[in-house]
């Protein structure tokens, strides 16, 4: 039916039907709240709307969701509303309440100051499934009157229909974030399968399951070696802050006692509710975000193997309660990864080691067998009474010994190399990752471009420039961030690497290292650009033709 032909409808079910197909028209879950609020501000001339959603509990607000009140007056106030007084009637006892004058009501209370003098108020219930979603508030009629038994009439229709846009909008809702989180796994294992370490993949992991869970904030801490639970990757509203807290222990037992329980745990923190901030308050403000609203901590657990804790948290209540069993799937998922790439990882170096070791018994094989020929030489040339035969045969077995010391040495190096690929790309990756024990962290690379394009020179030069940059970052920075960008062009090379450490200080003089990617620049037609700052971190851009 169009809206056209809705309007036209006798008995002014028009207007209602207008209103129905409007809220319908959309799946987005905020944007359906807002029009449902809008819609029936203009269905029974209200100047102010909102639309209350309860959490799970049904006896508290989760979100409050208003229309009408201008941005000055929502400056004024001092907080929204919390669901106290007439809210907190309608929450009790769900079902339509008209008042004609909000000021003679008794239970009339809980005005968080600033906010707009209200006195006619209509409310109704908004039922999902039969349960209770929320609850549609409408005050000031705008004919200055109260409102009548046909606006209830038609604030509970309104209510009653947009129960199924609801409905709706939550399914595809879930349905969008099921294909997100499954995106998220996704590229935490190709990360993973592309070399990058567990540092860097937490980095990814705690990234997507903030934009994922739409929160501001998201914190992994993993069992360590010492069994303690620390803080691996961080991020929030101040990022530099969030860095700060990378490398941090929770000591609280509450923590331990989550990760030993295997079940998650949701805090709302309203102010004046210590409990919850207790726990992860303090968590929050280390990455810049309020001590009150919603955190939930989930357990990254996987068969016998407890990997750590997933913490988010939000502004508000949030998404919170939508997305904890999405949360839930995605820790045990996450944990499933990092213990198969951990193995994977421990089968490679046993492998590497049993190779090492049937090497060195070899060696020993071959080298005690080319000793013992050489002794029986030796031992045989004292029976010989030819001056010239002797010095032969002492300097053959001269030969033979340096040729054994040679073998040993040519093994020893060959072991202790690490493992350099054909693949360019490889190489760059394991020089970064190498990085990592000094750094405490392994810097992101990124490349653009066909690698294999480049010369044996000109790679030389970049695995130069990469290595000589990292070296700095670990001798001088103080860094807990860095990354590596490169772009491969036809013609020319741009190697981009940035940190958030200290910056280099004003009187500084220009390092050696630094002289010599200048020269290096200089030598392959481009220049070095060093941009820094105190506390501010350091960019480094080194440009050569390729």
């Amino acid at each position: 039916m169009s809206k056209t032909r809705a309007s036209a409808l006798p008995g002014g079910l028009g207007p209602l039907l207008d209103a129905v197909l409007n809220v319908s028209s959309d799946l987005e879950m905020r944007e359906v709240l807002t029009r449902i609020v809008r819609s029936a501000c203009e269905l029974v001339g209200a100047k102010y709307g909102a639309l209350g959603v309860l959490d799970p509990s049904g006896r508290h607000l989760a979100e409050f969701i208003a229309e009408g009140i201008t941005a000055k007056e929502r400056a004024a106030m001092a907080h929204p509303p919390r669901g106290l007084g007439i809210l907190g009637l309608l929450v009790e006892e769900p079902r339509p309440l008209r008042i004609p004058d909000l000021r003679r009501h008794p239970a009339s209370r809980g005005f968080p100051p600033g906010h707009p003098p209200m006195r006619s108020f209509l409310g109704a219930p908004i039922r999902v499934r039969g349960e209770v979603f929320g609850n549609l508030y409408l005050t000031e009629k705008i004919d200055g009157g109260s409102f009548t038994e046909a606006d209830e009439s038609v604030l509970v229709a309104l209510a009653a229909a947009t129960g199924v846009a609801i409905d709706n909008a939550r399914r595809y809702g879930a349905a969008h974030r099921e294909r997100q989180w499954a995106d998220a796994v996704s590229d935490i294992s190709q990360a993973l399968l592309d070399g990058q370490d567990d540092l860097a993949a937490l980095d990814l992991v705690v990234e997507r399951a903030m934009a994922v869970a739409e929160a501001a904030m998201s914190v992994v801490a993993v069992v360590d070696d010492s069994d303690d639970l620390a803080i691996r990757a961080a991020v929030g509203p101040d990022r530099r802050l969030s860095q700060t807290a990378v490398g941090s222990i929770l000591g609280s037992s509450h923590w331990r006692e989550v990760l030993e329980t295997g079940q998650s745990l949701l805090l709302v923190s309203h102010p004046g509710e210590p409990a919850a901030e207790a726990i992860a308050g303090r968590l929050r403000r280390g990455t810049g975000l309020d001590s009150n609203g919603a955190t939930a901590v989930v357990p990254m657990i996987t068969g016998p193997a407890s990997v750590g804790l997933l913490i988010v948290g939000w502004a508000g209540a949030g998404s919170a309660f939508e997305v904890l069993g999405q949360l839930e799937k995605y820790a045990a998922e996450v944990a499933l990864t990092l213990v198969a790439a951990r193995g994977q990882r421990d089968r490679e170096r046993l492998a590497l080691l049993e190779d090492r070791h049937r090497i060195a018994r070899d060696m020993h094989d071959v080298v005690i067998q080319q000793l013992y020929a050489t002794g029986l030489s030796l031992q045989s040339a004292g029976l010989m009474k030819d001056r010239a035969a002797i010095q032969r045969r002492i300097e053959s077995a001269v030969d033979e010994l340096d040729g054994a010391v040679k073998e040993i040495r040519r093994t020893i190096l060959d072991l202790n190399q690490p493992q350099i690929s054909e693949d360019p790309l490889d190489e760059l990756r394991g020089l970064v990752t190498t990085f990592r024990r000094v750094l405490g962290f392994t810097p992101r690379l990124r490349v653009s471009g066909d690698l294999e394009a480049l010369d044996e020179k000109m790679l030389g030069h970049v695995v130069a420039v990469v290595r000589e940059s990292l070296s700095n970052v670990a001798r001088h920075s103080k860094a807990t961030k860095a990354s590596v960008r490169l772009w491969v062009e036809p013609g020319s090379v741009r190697v981009k690497v940035v940190d958030n450490g200290v910056g280099i200080p004003v009187d500084q003089t220009r390092r050696s290292g630094l002289a010599n990617l200048a020269a290096r620049a200089d030598h392959a037609g481009g220049r070095l650009t060093v941009v820094s700052g105190p506390d501010s971190g350091t960019m480094l851009e080194w440009t050569a033709c390729g």
